[in-house]
């Protein structure tokens, strides 16, 4: 944890120790619901639906790795119920403040259970970004959505029936991308980004990935770095290269300069959008499919 945070940790522990949890959680409303990311906000809202109320701390268009808490956050954590985090390393900014809540809040770590990919910079250090593989999203909504009944069992059976509705949804959605990016041609399926966010995303749909910079935003690209895939660019003679919406675009653009490839549009890496229909986990991922499909063959293809 950066130095000058531990006086969030130690607000948040004198709010919890102010509340009396059980007093106030009872069963009684909602599941009170704070959530660190936007694709676990939206997760959430998707398989507890009316029994839950959700917010959370990262908002559109935000960057996990780069994130800095504010007293706003120390609070909103001291008043959960539940807390639902990433896990794997993503939040290492606010993993102390959810830890030391001062009160008996359920944690979640979505990821838990998941077999991740590593970080190819950083030996055993796992890759935080398994929401851009549908499947693998599914078994972070059936972990989320079991803890949620667990935690209102007179909940359970109406957040278990929404959990089966929303993993059949993804299924869906897991075929329609194959099918949108079936026709890309072999030579052309490499996806160049600005940081490591996509390989669960590539390794589910076969594409390879390259970026400037590492898993984390966190990491500063270099000259050898840009030059390194500025070579790759050209030899594969690769089309389209993406920006993202949470990361600078300069070096992308720079990318685009020096090779001639096109930029393909826009990708949400570690957020979801602004605006319907992105500002859901579908819509987030269609919006993806749309821009890799189109970008990286000729004459654009089927999308979602």
């Amino acid at each position: 944890m950066r130095r000058g945070w531990w006086w969030l940790v130690a607000l948040v522990a004198v709010l919890g120790a102010g509340c009396s949890p059980s007093a106030e959680r009872g069963s009684e409303g909602p599941l009170r619901v704070v959530a660190t990311t936007t694709m676990l906000t939206d997760l959430v809202r998707q398989v507890g639906g009316e029994d839950v109320a959700v917010e959370g701390i990262l908002k559109p268009g935000g960057d996990p790795h780069l994130y800095q808490p504010t007293p706003g956050d120390a609070r909103l954590l001291a008043s959960a119920d539940v807390i639902v985090m990433n896990g794997l390393h993503l939040e290492g900014w606010m993993e102390a403040l959810v830890r030391n809540t001062g009160r008996d809040a359920r944690l979640i770590v979505a990821a838990e259970g998941v077999e991740p990919l590593k970080d190819p910079q950083r030996s055993g250090w796992p890759d935080p970004h398994v929401w851009h593989d549908a499947g693998r999203w599914s078994q972070v909504s059936e972990h989320v959505a079991d803890e949620l009944a667990a935690a209102r069992p007179e909940a359970a059976a109406r957040i278990q029936t929404r959990r089966d509705a929303w993993v059949k949804e993804l299924a869906s959605l897991d075929q329609e991308v194959r099918e949108a990016l079936a026709p890309i041609p072999a030579e052309q399926r490499v996806l160049v980004t600005s940081h490591d966010a996509f390989h669960y995303y590539g390794k589910a749909y076969g594409l390879e990935v390259v970026a400037i910079q590492g898993i984390s935003t966190e990491s500063e690209a270099g000259a050898r770095d840009l030059a390194r895939v500025v070579d790759l660019v050209r030899a594969r003679r690769i089309p389209a290269v993406f920006v993202e919406s949470s990361v600078n675009p300069k070096l992308i653009e720079q990318l685009s300069r020096e090779t001639g490839a096109k930029i393909g549009g826009t990708l949400y890496s570690d957020a979801l959008g602004a605006t319907p229909p992105e500002d859901t986990y579908t819509g987030m991922l269609r919006a993806n499919t749309r821009a890799i499909a189109t970008g990286l063959q000729p004459q654009g293809g089927a999308t979602p």
